[in-house]
């Protein structure tokens, strides 16, 4: 090849290269795309001023349960009218008046004490046995008396002066066992005798037609509503326009397995994408120990995460049955983090 063929070549060469460097630089701009980042992170969790008040849990309740005669007890002393035995005369839950009852005439005074079933309801403590007789007169004049007998020993309360006509409630009350002077026992309770002493003063007849206990206890009880309140404030950086997945985690499962036979809270978590759907909330539990939300799009950049339902049942309505170490009281844990 001669060197003017050469020259050619290597100049044909030069300008291919040099008009593809040209071709590149002119057909593509260098520009800057406006993107604002977030100043500090994209969100922050902080917890609720309006937490739940978990000590609700241990809160003490009361109620009374209602006991009556089921058997003859130590004396059967009065007249039974309507009925085979005495205690039968006496036992129903409303008064049926003159129908059934147990009596004493011709001026005598006599007892009649009855066995009570055993209590079903009641737990706790005992904080008072109060035992009624429905009782009245046929004509002139007459008292009576309410009676329990408990440790075999008789003790009588509500004594009323000139009993009237019309059937009147007598009642006597103990706050604690008469013989113990300490407070009562459930087992004391379903070993107590209940009943009446009639006084017959003078003519005519001396009528009761119901008897029965009231037992006034105090209890924890073993399953409930969770409380309810806020947990969490999730901000999002108004900066930040992704999504967000919120995590919650229970910390301490081990702490409440001690004193919680279940719990199961209802989190409900503003604006999320759950908070739309039905059921709009996510259950968190003991055994699954995480509730998730995703945030997409929300209206707002503050979502407040509530617990707004659940219940629970304790391991026992007998704290010191619970394991060492229980808490009530559940700890969490809650993450925001991109989507």
């Amino acid at each position: 090849m001669n060197k003017n063929v050469m020259l050619i070549v290597v100049l044909a060469a030069l300008l291919a290269v040099s008009g593809g460097i040209y071709a590149y630089t002119y057909t593509t701009g260098l520009g800057v795309i406006s993107i604002t980042e977030p100043t500090g992170d994209i969100a922050t969790v902080n917890a609720s001023g309006n937490q739940p008040e978990w000590l609700e849990v241990l809160s003490i309740a009361q109620d009374t349960e209602t006991l009556r005669p089921n058997a003859a007890g130590t004396y059967t002393q009065c007249d039974a009218v309507g009925d085979t035995a005495n205690y039968l005369c006496v036992d129903e839950a409303v008064s049926d008046g003159d129908t059934t009852y147990v009596r004493t005439w011709g001026g005598a005074t006599e007892l009649d004490t009855y066995n009570i079933e055993d209590h079903t309801t009641g737990s706790g403590n005992v904080t008072d046995v109060y035992a009624y007789t429905h009782t009245r007169v046929d004509s002139g004049t007459h008292d009576a008396e309410v009676a329990i007998r408990t440790n075999s020993t008789d003790y009588f309360g509500g004594y009323t002066s000139g009993v009237p006509t019309t059937y009147t409630y007598l009642s006597a009350n103990w706050n604690n066992n008469p013989f113990t002077n300490n407070p009562w026992t459930w087992a004391e309770v379903d070993a107590l005798e209940i009943g009446v002493r009639h006084y017959d003063l003078n003519g005519g007849y001396l009528w009761t037609t119901q008897v029965y206990a009231d037992i006034d206890y105090d209890y924890l009880p073993v399953t409930g509503n969770a409380p309810t309140g806020d947990l969490f404030e999730v901000y999002e950086n108004p900066d930040y326009s992704g999504d967000l997945s919120v995590r919650v985690y229970l910390t301490n499962t081990g702490s409440l397995q001690k004193a919680y036979e279940s719990l199961e809270l209802e989190l409900y978590l503003e604006d999320s994408e759950e908070a739309g759907q039905s059921p709009n909330y996510q259950e968190l539990t003991l055994e699954n120990g995480v509730a998730s939300f995703t945030l997409k799009d929300p209206a707002s950049d503050n979502h407040t995460l509530s617990v707004i339902g659940g219940d629970y049942a304790l391991v026992s309505d007998n704290m010191p049955e619970w394991e060492a170490g229980w808490t009530i009281t559940p700890e969490f844990y809650c993450e925001a983090t991109q989507r």
